[in-house]
């Protein structure tokens, strides 16, 4: 076999197994977005879906299932990886090099006298027709190496803030829930339980038209039962409003594609919500948002990361200076030691990073003191969060509980109503007008309690505090209840 032949065979091994390697290492092309969809809602837990799902189903699934969360974790993964790589760095270069070439005609050379200048007429060579060449050197530049232990430290350092993202991230994400949850809840309430309502008081706005229009009873009295029947339905529509979308954010905060996919806990008309008065002090408070805002961490690892950026910057203006040991084959016939080792020092100093140097120093200083200044700022902003979420928890628990105080009341005046209905000493005017009331003040108390669930969840993140999932979240045995006694219960 000619060794043109061998080399075409050698050159046509090496693509294809380059070929072969890099078709197993790309990535599957992209599906069909709504078969990705499809996909990974027949991932979800099924059994937890098919039963009705209290609070801490809803954040265990967000946790668990939720698309931008699970990003977050990929990022985690990957700045873990990064770091990793980061190491080989450190290690000494080794380089392999191998050549194969044949000349034709081979190389002939003559000589001139630098005396006489006569040249000389016979040739000689000093190469064989076909050469052969291999080199193995191993060098280490200790510049190198002490720049790549500082970037080392900050991949590590850029793991953390990872981390710490991930945190944030599912902080905000348990809010969401939080708040979503509880609406989804009340809105599921508000049409099972008003539907039936809204059909009797439309009937009664319009018995009062009729009885105005035909001057049977006080017009003024007819109208005035109108106008609050109405009202009463508006303000009812509006707190509607405010519910009909959280199940589907609720949906997509769990990571499930539709919002008909599972149902929630029922609520009741006196379901018992329970409710309890802030018991740490805003400076314990500020104490713990201090120690444990991801934010404020990050920033912290930003800080390092920049110092080591100014570490760097100072190792540049160094010669670069290393070892280096190589062994080398010719296979040169002309040559009397084919191969050989050698091993020595190598200098080598690039004065631009001198004249440089004072400018990007000076930068990477002025970026650390950047990220100081923000820390400092941040620092003011999560103690102001921490003050907000303070107030509008205290304010949201003492409005809840005078609409509560209400809430029981229309209770009680419906039930009057109805007795008097019965007893002949009162109307059916009367009778709609109080059930009318007393949903609406039901709903007002539900909506108000989710708002003070909201601010507690707000106040907990402003701490930075991490949820903690109870040790059996997910289960194959149905839940206690379903009812809203057995909803979920936050303090």
């Amino acid at each position: 076999m000619s060794g043109r032949t061998v080399f075409r065979h050698a050159v046509l091994g090496v693509s294809a197994a380059a070929l072969l390697s890099a078709c197993s290492a790309m990535p599957e092309d992209l599906a069909e977005i709504r078969q990705d969809i499809n996909r990974h809602a027949e991932s979800l837990p099924q059994e937890v879906l098919k039963r009705p799902l209290t609070l801490e189903d809803a954040v265990a699934l967000a946790v668990a299932h939720n698309l931008d969360a699970r990003v977050k974790v990929m990022e985690e993964v990957l700045a873990a990886g990064k770091a990793d790589l980061s190491l080989f760095a450190m290690l000494p270069e080794l380089a392999a090099k191998g050549n194969w070439s044949k000349r034709n005609p081979r190389k002939l050379t003559t000589s001139k006298d630098v005396g006489t200048g006569a040249i000389s007429t016979d040739y000689s060579t000093g190469e064989d027709k076909v050469s052969r060449t291999g080199d193995l050197t191993a060098s280490w530049n200790l510049v190198d190496f002490g720049i790549a232990m500082v970037r080392a430290d900050q991949e590590e350092d850029k793991m953390v803030l990872a981390a710490e993202k991930r945190r944030r991230a599912q902080h905000l994400l348990i809010q969401d829930v939080q708040a979503a949850y509880w609406k989804a809840v009340i809105n599921d309430y508000a049409n099972r339980k008003y539907k039936s309502l809204e059909a009797r008081l439309v009937k009664s706005v319009e018995d009062a038209e009729t009885a105005e229009r035909t001057k049977v009873g006080d017009p003024m009295q007819m109208l005035g039962h109108q106008r609050a029947i109405v009202d009463t339905m508006r303000q009812i529509a509006e707190l509607q409003r405010q519910t009909s979308t959280a199940k589907a954010d609720l949906a997509g905060h769990m990571g499930v594609p539709s919002a008909n996919a599972f149902d929630l806990a029922e609520l009741k008309d006196d379901s018992f919500l329970s409710v309890e008065d802030p018991e740490t002090s805003v400076e314990a408070m500020e104490a713990v948002a201090l120690a444990n805002r991801p934010e404020l961490k990050t920033e912290e690892v930003q800080f390092r990361i920049d110092r080591n950026d100014i570490r760097t910057e100072l190792l540049k203006t160094l010669p670069g200076i290393g070892p280096f040991m190589g062994g080398h084959y010719d296979s040169n016939s002309f040559i009397k030691y084919n191969a050989w080792v050698d091993a020595g020092t190598h200098v080598a100093w690039n004065l631009v990073d001198i004249l440089t140097a004072p400018k990007r120093i000076g930068n990477a200083q002025n970026t650390a003191e950047t990220t100081r200044a923000r820390r400092l700022a941040m620092g003011m902003a999560v103690l102001t969060q921490v003050h907000v979420a303070d107030i509008q928890v205290r304010h949201a628990l003492k409005e809840y509980r005078l609409t509560e105080q209400m809430a029981a009341i229309d209770r009680r005046i419906t039930g009057l109503a109805a007795k008097s209905k019965q007893a002949g000493a009162g109307s059916a005017m009367e009778e709609i007008k109080a059930e009318a009331s007393a949903m609406l003040s039901t709903l007002r108390r539900f909506i108000l309690y989710s708002d003070l669930q909201g601010a507690k969840a707000r106040l907990k993140a402003a701490q930075g505090i991490d949820h903690v999932p109870p040790s059996e979240t997910f289960t194959d045995s149905p839940p206690p209840e379903t009812t809203a006694d057995a909803a979920p219960q936050t303090g």
